[in-house]
C-alpha cells in the first residue's frame, strides 16, 4: 500500500482524532502480535482505513486502554482495543494486519522484478525479512493473498503491454481493492456497496502512486502510464519544464476526480457506525486534500513523512 489513504487532520474533532489514532497503534500491535515485532514496520494509514471499515461495518465491542508504546516505551499510547469478548473486533485487526503485509511484501517483490540487481538490494533484504510472515499471513487470509498475487500479475501484463492505457494499469489495483474489501460485508448489499467502493478507491491510489511519482519516473526513465497518455517521453531523462507540469498535474487531477466521483455516492451508503465521521473524513476530505498536496503544492512522499500522526 502507498499511505495516500489517510484524514484531513485540521478537520477532525479532537474525539476523531484520538480514536483514529487509537486504531492505528493497535494496528500496529496486531501486527506485533500475530506476525512478529518487525513487520510493525509495514503499519500504514491505507490498512488503518482498512481495519476502520471493518470495524464499522458491525457495532464492534471496543474499549480504550493507556499503555506505554509498543516502539518508543519512553511514552504512552491510548489502544482502541477489542473486547475480550468480542471476537469480530480482533478479527478486524487481524484481517488488517495480515492485509499490511501480504502488500507491502508483494510491493518489495515487486521492486526485486523491476530494479537492477544493485538496486533491489535493499528489496530483496526486506523481502527475505518478510517472506515468514507473508506465508502466515497468506495461510490465516488465502483470499487475500489471492487477490493480491493475481493484481501483481495482472499489474505486471497491463504495464508491459504495447499501450499502457492508464485504465488497465490501475485495473488490477482496483479489482484487488474490490476482493477484499467486499469479503467485509454480511449481506449482498453490504458487499456491492464495499466492492464499488474499493474499485474505485483501488484505482484512485494507483493513479495517484504515479501521478506522485510522475517526475520521478520521468527523470529515471521508469515506467508511468501518464508519460504515455501525456505525451511526456521527449523529457525522459530530465526535468519537465514548468508548463508541461503545470499541464501534467492538471490533466492527472481531473482523472483521479473521475475515481473520486464513484467513491462518494458508495461512501455515503455506508451503515452508520462508531467511526463513520473519520471514514467520511477520509474519504471527502483526506483524499482531496491529498490530490492538492502533491499535485499543485507538489509535497513529495519524504517531505510528508514530517507530517505524521
Amino acid at each position: 500500500m502507498f499511505g495516500y489513504v489517510r484524514p484531513f487532520k485540521g478537520e477532525m474533532l479532537v474525539k476523531e482524532y484520538d480514536a483514529y489514532k487509537g486504531v492505528y497503534c493497535q494496528l500496529c500491535r496486531a501486527l506485533g502480535r500475530y506476525y512478529g515485532p518487525l513487520m510493525r514496520m509495514t503499519l500504514s494509514y491505507d490498512c488503518t482505513f482498512y481495519a476502520l471499515l471493518a470495524l464499522n461495518q458491525r457495532e464492534a465491542k471496543l474499549r480504550a486502554e493507556r499503555k506505554r508504546c509498543t516502539c518508543n516505551p519512553l511514552k504512552k499510547c491510548t489502544y482502541v482495543c477489542p473486547n475480550s469478548e468480542d471476537g469480530y473486533a480482533e478479527a478486524c485487526f487481524h484481517k488488517a494486519a495480515a492485509l499490511s503485509v501480504i502488500m507491502t511484501a508483494q510491493k518489495f517483490r515487486d521492486n526485486i522484478e523491476d530494479e537492477s540487481a544493485v538496486k533491489s538490494l535493499g528489496a530483496r533484504f526486506l523481502y527475505a525479512l518478510s517472506r515468514r510472515a507473508l506465508k502466515k499471513a497468506a495461510a490465516d487470509f488465502p483470499f487475500m493473498a489471492e487477490a493480491a498475487q493475481t493484481m501483481m500479475d495482472a499489474q505486471r501484463a497491463a504495464e508491459h503491454a504495447e499501450h499502457a492505457s492508464i485504465d488497465a494499469c490501475a485495473a488490477p489495483t482496483a479489482e484487488m481493492l474490490r476482493t477484499v474489501c467486499g469479503e467485509l460485508g454480511g449481506t449482498e448489499a453490504e458487499k456491492a456497496v464495499l466492492q464499488q467502493l474499493g474499485y474505485f478507491l483501488g484505482r484512485w491510489v494507483y493513479i495517484m502512486d504515479a501521478a506522485d511519482d510522475l517526475p520521478d519516473d520521468l527523470k529515471d526513465g521508469s515506467f508511468n502510464p501518464f508519460v504515455e497518455k501525456l505525451g511526456l517521453a521527449p523529457y525522459a531523462g530530465g526535468a519537465l519544464p514548468e508548463a508541461q507540469r503545470d499541464a501534467a498535474d492538471r490533466e492527472c487531477n481531473a482523472v483521479l476526480n473521475g475515481s473520486l466521483a464513484m467513491v462518494v455516492p458508495a461512501a455515503n451508503l455506508l451503515p452508520q457506525g462508531q467511526f463513520t465521521g473519520i471514514l467520511e473524513n477520509i474519504l471527502h476530505k483526506g483524499l482531496p486534500e491529498m490530490q492538492r498536496e502533491i499535485l499543485f503544492l507538489h509535497i513529495k512522499r519524504t517531505s510528508r513523512k514530517g507530517k505524521e500522526l
